[in-house]
């Protein structure tokens, strides 16, 4: 139990003991302002981490040929016939007609007044897909429409089966029986047996027929994806007699949109860098980071990376021929979008070999990838590692805060209790003085004194 002096026995003040107990305190508020700079540090190095992740990130949609070449299908009918392509893509135009669509083939039974009471008669239903094996369904006594068409989808013979209400009264209800495949040779064969099922072929199954450069090509469903190498063409309906241009080109507005997202993300690392090494004038202190070994590493790590971009062939070779610059007093990256747009419209694989792997060796987005990546490596990168080294100084310095506080806590009993016997045995010798001076008849000063 801590002890209080009062100050009454021996005439200590309580000022004074407690002034000599924050004496005791002062070295654990130098520990904490030591720890202070460091978590502040911590921080900083965690924001420029922050800045490299987002930098990294970019560098997704350019570093490699398949990240950065952008394409696009253009197509004249749009609402007839479009696409899709990969980066891979054949460039060109191609001319299209389609003539008739890939459709799947439906069988509609005749009606009945309802779907769940009045029975369809009972026998063998088969049921078959001409390029899979039948499937024979038992129909019981006493089972509807919607018992025929739930064993129709329990017997996973290639069709769904479902009971349609065409308000045709007076038997509106009808099975429709629709084939999962499209194209002629997933047609299907309904045998009723002994049913009262009567089927009517309501769609023909049919291959899709197209003019592909005034060659008829056809498929069992709407995709053509053979046709040209690295693009799938999607048929929506047909249009005999219509003649369908589809361009297939490089997407200059998407490859910029990655460029510019790149430069962005390193102006934001660079400007940051930058800052830290600037004065503030007021106070005429620089940023935490200043002198901070791996800020530098880091810096000169991303701007040698733009400073060697250089390639050996192509008509472009370096960024400041695409209309990417270096700011000497920043070292911010400056994108003169028209610029960027028309070396890509003039030679797109010379601008694109800046960029990513080929055989003149690393593009700058490729390079700047295994830059990043080695600054951020968790055993031997210069972020990673001094983000370790700080959490081990912060984890130490919070060990000595608890320890300095553990004995000054400690400390401060002691003092108290000495001061309290000190307080004592004053108060004790006033007493034996009053009572001597009482003795001898000498009058005493009541306030205590020397």
């Amino acid at each position: 139990m801590p002890i209080r002096m009062s100050g009454v026995g021996g005439g200590f003040d309580p000022k004074l003991v407690d002034q000599l107990i924050e004496a005791e305190k002062i070295p654990i508020e130098s520990a904490k302002k030591r720890k202070e700079k460091f978590t502040t540090e911590k921080a900083e190095i965690e924001k420029l981490n922050g800045f490299i992740s987002e930098l990294d990130s970019t560098l997704n949609s350019l570093k490699s040929r398949t990240d950065f070449f952008k394409m696009k299908v253009e197509s004249s009918h749009p609402d007839i016939m479009d696409g899709i392509c990969k980066a891979d893509a054949l460039i060109g135009n191609y001319e299209f007609e389609v003539r008739g669509v890939a459709r799947s083939d439906k069988q509609l039974a005749f009606g009945f007044p309802d779907k769940d009471q009045t029975a369809v008669g009972f026998g063998y239903l088969e049921v078959e897909r001409e390029d899979m094996t039948p499937a024979e369904i038992t129909i019981e006594p006493g089972s509807t429409l919607q018992d025929v068409a739930r064993q129709i989808n329990d017997a996973e013979a290639g069709v769904r089966a479902m009971v349609v209400n065409t308000k045709y009264n007076p038997d509106s209800f009808r099975l429709l029986v629709v084939s999962e495949k499209s194209g002629k040779e997933a047609r299907i064969k309904l045998d009723e047996d002994t049913t009262f099922l009567e089927f009517q072929n309501q769609v023909m199954g049919q291959d899709l027929d197209v003019l592909f450069e005034d060659v008829p090509v056809t498929d069992a469903d709407n995709t053509l994806d053979e046709l040209v190498d690295g693009v799938t063409f999607n048929v929506k309906r047909a249009e005999p007699g219509t003649r369908i241009q589809i361009n297939i080109a490089h997407d200059l507005d998407k490859t910029i949109e990655s460029i510019k997202t790149f430069v962005d993300k390193y102006n934001q690392l660079s400007s940051y860098g930058h800052s830290q090494y600037q004065e503030d004038p007021q106070t005429g202190k620089r940023g935490v980071l200043a002198g901070d070994q791996s800020l530098s590493t880091v810096m000169r790590g991303v701007q040698s990376v733009i400073g060697n971009s250089r390639i050996n062939s192509g008509k472009f070779q370096t960024l400041a021929d695409v209309g990417i610059t270096t700011d000497p007093k920043t070292g911010t990256l400056k994108m003169d979008d028209t610029k960027v747009k028309a070396a890509l419209s003039d030679d797109y694989e010379s601008v694109a070999r800046l960029f990513i792997r080929g055989r003149d060796g690393l593009g700058v987005a490729e390079a700047m990838a295994d830059k990043l990546k080695s600054l951020r490596d968790p055993g031997s990168g210069a972020v990673k590692s001094r983000l370790r080294a700080l959490d081990g100084i912060i984890k130490s310095q919070d060990d000595d805060i608890a320890r300095r506080e553990r004995q000054a806590e400690s400390k401060g009993e002691m003092i108290r209790r000495r001061f309290a016997a000190v307080d004592g045995r004053i108060a004790d010798m006033k007493s034996q003085g009053n009572f001597l001076a009482a003795r001898m008849g000498t009058p005493q000063s009541s306030g205590g004194g020397d």
